[in-house]
């Protein structure tokens, strides 16, 4: 009856001992949060490593996964499910993702935020996940990764090449199959992010073409300024849309690497800022026109100030460009006058632009003018007809409306001010990116079509 008790207490030590082992390979704990990160997202699975505190001073790596089409939902506890579906929230919901990944000897653990959509997310949606991110968790801000499949993908693809400022924000991203067409400005501006990037894809995919893929990752690498380190592709052999089992597959390794353990080789650098102690300033000089001031403390390879201007303070376009004067080192002071204001609320930031084409950002100054130049839009979300309310009079003025694969679904003609209405009903769901231009206005806007 000892050799019984002594061989049942040994055995008990044993299963004991494995379940710690297993414990610190491996966490399984995800937790379901129903809070919104963004307009288009009302809950997320939360993923934090072991050991993880808010107080603690320990930073971590974040990777943001983005869902498939297949997957969007209302975020209640029935829909949100779905997000357990594919990828990372898969791996961990089985109990399979390593706790820790050791990568050029040092070892990293991941915070992984999966949010779920209700609508195909756009690149600010993407970007307003960062901000919450890094306000919420004890991110380590070098080191922000996003992947995604199908929809999710193609949403990689876009936040990374849509604007610079957002490239520059990620260090790796793992699009697979993404559903994102291969529009030339965004390889442009991924390389010029500097973003490691690996995308796959299945040879015979017959709901996203493979050549989508093919072309992004040859793209970026054939620009006039290709990226260190290079895009690099998988196409496997398969005529399925399903990519992305094999590719987060913790035993795929073509490169020695899991796509895990080779985000986490790469980190973005600060870099060193070409101009120092840039100071900036708006100001209206009557109701039509805003001066723009500026000075800098010193001036090292710039080679001048790209000035931006935007009507909701997000997206922004170029209305001119002033060349450096700074010389040896030294400072310079600065002036631009915008007299071609079409809207009451006007957003001002400048791009500072390298030699080397990198670029950087000023603060953003705000500027609101009286008179009649107001521009609204209503109602948003849309069914049926999207009304345009301005002061602002349009001459023929053309108004086209993109998708969020950057193809153009409608155009249509514009004159006269008011209240103007816009047909979008055979428009299928999603968000819309629309621009208004005629010479003298430049305007851009979003919407949702039911």
């Amino acid at each position: 009856m000892k050799n019984l008790n002594f061989f049942s207490a040994f055995r008990c030590v044993l299963i004991l001992s494995s379940f710690l082992i297993f414990q610190d390979g491996f966490a399984q704990v995800q937790t379901a949060k129903y809070k919104s990160m963004t307009p288009l997202s009302n809950a997320y699975y939360e993923y934090l490593p072991q050991g993880y505190s808010t107080t603690g001073s320990q930073k971590y790596p974040l990777m943001i996964f983005v869902h498939g089409s297949g997957e969007t939902g209302d975020g209640s506890p029935s829909q949100l499910s779905r997000v357990l579906r594919n990828g990372p929230p898969k791996l961990i919901s089985q109990g399979i993702f390593p706790a820790s990944f050791k990568v050029k000897g040092q070892t990293f653990k991941f915070i992984i935020l999966s949010p779920q959509f209700t609508v195909p997310p756009d690149d600010i949606n993407i970007d307003d996940i960062i901000n919450y991110a890094i306000k919420n968790y004890n991110i380590d801000t070098s080191r922000i990764y996003l992947t995604g499949l199908s929809m999710g993908g193609g949403v990689v693809w876009q936040y990374a090449g849509d604007d610079i400022n957002y490239g520059k924000r990620i260090a790796a991203m793992v699009p697979i199959a993404g559903a994102s067409w291969p529009a030339y400005f965004r390889c442009e501006n991924i390389a010029a992010a500097n973003i490691a990037v690996w995308a796959t894809h299945n040879n015979g995919d017959p709901t996203v073409p493979s050549f989508y893929t093919v072309d992004y990752v040859n793209t970026i690498d054939t620009v006039p300024a290709p990226p260190n380190p290079f895009a690099i592709k998988t196409i496997f052999q398969s005529n399925v849309h399903d990519a992305w089992t094999a590719t987060y597959d913790l035993n795929f390794k073509p490169n020695g690497l899991n796509v895990f353990e080779w985000m986490l080789q790469y980190s973005k650098a600060n870099g060193t800022l070409a101009v120092s102690g840039l100071t900036f300033n708006a100001s209206k000089k009557d109701d039509h026109s805003v001066i723009l001031n500026w000075k800098t403390y010193s001036e090292n390879n710039s080679r001048g100030f790209i000035i931006e201007r935007s009507i909701d303070g997000n997206t922004f376009d170029s209305i001119g460009f002033v060349n450096s004067l700074g010389v040896d080192g030294k400072g310079a002071s600065y002036s631009f006058t915008d007299t071609r204001v079409a809207l009451a609320k006007n957003y001002y930031r400048l791009r500072e632009v390298s030699l080397d084409n990198t670029y950087h950002f000023s603060t953003v100054k705000f500027i609101e003018l009286d008179g009649q130049n107001y521009f609204t839009i209503y109602p948003n979300p849309v069914s049926d007809a999207l009304y345009i309310h301005t002061g602002v009079t349009f001459s023929n003025s053309s108004l086209k409306i993109y998708d969020v694969s950057g193809r153009l679904s409608l155009q249509k003609t514009l004159n006269g001010s008011g209240t103007l209405p816009v047909p979008v009903n055979k428009l299928p769901s999603g968000i819309y990116t629309a621009k208004i231009a005629d010479g003298i206005n430049n305007i851009q806007f979003r919407f949702i079509k039911k």
